[in-house]
């Protein structure tokens, strides 16, 4: 019995290091506070396949006071799954908030350092271009009855 008391407590240990031992994804883009909530007539825009909105700061344009627009922009699209997805705007490889990937239905390319992201499938992932990291993925977006808001 206090064998398999020991065993026990062994593996337990064992499991709980290897488990326990996740490393964080640092992403280059600085976490910034987010928070959007589409319009109507953006909602029914993003229930089609590939199709997204983008929101970031213009100058001498006034926002919704409720509104943060994370660190270069919010993309907001919906996957070739169905799924509403969000990402910051600014390149990973860049890392200025300045500095915005273009949308070209369900791909971004940056236009400084030529990186291309595929948004395909919800992950903004690089396919080409030095980039080595997706872009900065917000993962609190929430469809309501005819909003979507983006938060963190």
């Amino acid at each position: 019995m206090k064998k398999i008391s020991i065993r026990l407590s062994v593996v337990l240990f064992l499991s709980g290091f290897f488990f326990s031992c996740e490393e964080k994804i640092r992403s280059s883009i600085p976490d910034c506070e987010v928070y959007i909530e589409t319009q109507y007539d953006e909602y029914v825009k993003l229930k089609t396949y590939g199709n997204s909105v983008s929101y970031f700061r213009q100058p001498g344009v006034q926002a919704p006071a409720k509104f943060r627009y994370g660190y270069g922009g919010v993309l907001i699209y919906r996957d070739l799954n169905g799924n509403v997805r969000s990402c910051d705007l600014a390149c990973p490889v860049e890392a200025l908030p300045t500095v915005r990937v273009e949308i070209n239905m369900l791909s971004a390319v940056c236009p400084e350092c030529g990186s291309k992201f595929d948004l395909s499938w919800g992950l903004a992932a690089p396919v080409s271009g030095p980039a080595k990291e997706s872009l900065y993925n917000y993962s609190q977006v929430f469809e309501r009855a005819t909003t979507i808001v983006v938060s963190n």
